[in-house]
């Protein structure tokens, strides 16, 4: 039951968050004390193996802000910690449990596992608009300067070069109506939210597809 209650209740504030996120790039610091408060009542209320917890947590925290310190934003960050917070142990529910299965680590790795689909919908997207120049068509697409100036993308181009690695100080003013490469600005919150209903459900897949080889 209690489970469950972990479930609605991520998926809520989760789902909330995937959508400002969307919107306008940031979430309110109240959802992530909302969720962790409702965590820890939970926690009080269960009484599960604190070691475990403790490991949980311990993994999560250091590694969530360790990804911070390499560009993750620091939204994402605060979902983590919440939801080490929220559900730091396997779910009954999860299919696929592996052993040494850290839940928050989980919906994490399930949440990246997602992005590496990507790049295959960039490609069907140029290909529907004519626009396939290797190997950008997998990374952004193409976009007016005046027009990318007011979206939450960066520009993939400066000085008249291309790059696949997003150019942060790029000058949409001065391009003009130039057409440019362009790559969004990730909603990742979205991809947490699709992760830890996965992981909730199904559980680890990187872990069930390793199994898949041995």
């Amino acid at each position: 039951m209690i489970d469950i209650i972990r479930f609605i209740v991520g998926i809520a504030i989760l789902g909330y968050a995937a959508y400002t996120d969307i919107k306008t790039r940031e979430a309110s610091n109240k959802l992530w004390l909302v969720m962790g408060g409702i965590g820890i009542i939970l926690l009080f209320i269960e009484k599960p193996n604190v070691t475990l917890v403790v490991i949980s947590m311990a993994v999560i925290i250091p590694f969530s802000f360790l990804l911070y310190l390499f560009g993750m934003g620091g939204a994402d960050v605060k979902a983590m910690w919440a939801i080490a917070l929220l559900a730091p142990l396997p779910p009954s529910t999860a299919y696929y449990s592996p052993p040494f299965f850290i839940f928050p680590l989980t919906v994490l790795i399930n949440s990246l596992l997602l992005i590496v689909f990507l790049p295959l919908f960039f490609l069907f997207y140029n290909v529907r608009k004519g626009d396939l120049e290797f190997p950008y068509c997998f990374f952004g697409y193409k976009m007016r300067a005046m027009e990318a100036k007011n979206k939450f993308v960066w520009s993939m181009e400066k000085d008249g070069k291309k790059s696949i690695v997003p150019v942060k100080d790029f000058d949409f003013e001065a391009a003009g109506n130039k057409k440019i490469w362009v790559t969004p600005k990730l909603p990742f919150l979205v991809f947490i939210f699709a992760g830890y209903i996965i992981s909730f459900i199904f559980g680890d897949i990187l872990f069930f597809l390793l199994s898949l080889f041995q």
